[in-house]
């Protein structure tokens, strides 16, 4: 029972008798066998990666595009945040010039449009998620999901409260009082620039790992900026859980192999995009990558890359491999 525990529940749900009587005829021929036992780990690390969609060991292809979209989730919640401080900085300084070179603007629109996607994106998928939830709990099926749902409102509901400065300070910028320029909504670049000043001032104090924040924050509103990225990590684990739990309806269903791959494509966009810009806008020195840390700013863009790579094989292997000819072959039997 000891072994059986590295592989997933869904495996021992599927498998747990036929392991054990395997077992116990390997322990009355070889009591001790150190191989055996490193073989069995290993085998459960694969399935337990493969549970999460990241390879094809011990998901079944039903689940498969569930837990891709439900991993993708989870790791793109984290790049959010990234995405959002960068794109901010970029946005910044392409404003603060006044000759905007034609790499410079592309790059930085290529960065706008994956940023705006990824959050829209985002916001799909939670209020889609959401919504089935709720409906479920209400035709009295709902059970498996309370667990779930108590974290993704718990962690939720602490970015909510992190994030509750914004639109103090959008409401500031548009007023334009205590020393913010004024601007209109009927002007986009305005516009687009108060929310980059805002981002960058919300985002900043999450991304910089146990950071005081600036002069004046109180020590509980520096504990709650550093605790952060730890809320979006729940956040994304708890609707990764909802996702393969919940009763999706069948457009829903449809839709989870194109969204991982629009994920995948626009976390990819977005670090090759970064690395360009970096390339042909970015600051000189050690601020190529990040303020306070160059070698902070460098295992950001390891992170963007990896999440890139992984949200892709996930993507992948949630396809169906079937060809063509199959899929849409129609068999005719005579009666």
């Amino acid at each position: 029972m000891r072994l059986l525990r590295w592989y997933p529940q869904s495996w021992r749900e599927r498998y747990s008798e036929e392991f054990v009587d395997h077992m116990e005829q390997e322990f009355s021929d070889r009591p001790n066998d150190f191989g055996r036992a490193l073989n069995i780990a290993h085998k459960g690390i694969v399935a337990r990666v493969g549970d999460l969609g990241l390879s094809k060991s011990g998901v079944n292809p039903v689940a498969q595009t569930r837990a891709a979209l439900g991993t993708s989730f989870a790791l793109a919640g984290l790049e959010a945040i990234l995405a959002l401080n960068f794109w901010s900085r970029a946005m910044l300084l392409w404003s603060g010039r006044r000759y905007h070179p034609i790499p410079v603007s592309a790059t930085t629109g290529i960065l706008t449009v994956a940023t705006g996607l990824l959050l829209v994106v985002f916001v799909a998928v939670t209020l889609a998620v959401a919504f089935s939830t709720v409906r479920q709990m209400v035709r009295g099926r709902g059970r498996p999901l309370i667990g779930p749902s108590l974290l993704a409102v718990g962690s939720g509901g602490f970015l909510l409260y992190a994030a509750r400065f914004f639109p103090r300070m959008l409401t500031a910028y548009i007023q334009g009082g205590h020393g913010f320029q004024g601007i209109r909504l009927s002007h986009p670049g305005q516009v687009i620039d108060a929310l980059a000043e805002i981002t960058w001032d919300l985002t900043q104090k999450w991304i910089a790992l146990w950071g005081q924040g600036p002069i004046g924050t109180t020590t509980t509103q520096a504990v709650v900026d550093n605790c952060v990225p730890l809320a979006v990590l729940v956040f994304g684990v708890a609707l990764a859980l909802l996702i393969r739990r919940v009763e999706l309806p069948r457009m829903g269903a449809r839709l989870s192999v194109p969204t991982v791959a629009l994920v995948s494509m626009l976390t990819g966009v977005f670090f090759i995009a970064y690395l360009a810009w970096s390339a042909v806008s970015g600051p000189a020195g050690a601020e190529y990558f990040f303020p306070e840390s160059r070698w902070l700013g460098i295992t950001y863009l390891v992170f963007l890359a990896l999440v890139a790579l992984l949200i892709g094989r996930s993507g992948l292997l949630a396809r169906p491999h079937e060809p063509r000819q199959q899929r849409n072959q129609i068999e005719i039997l005579e009666s």
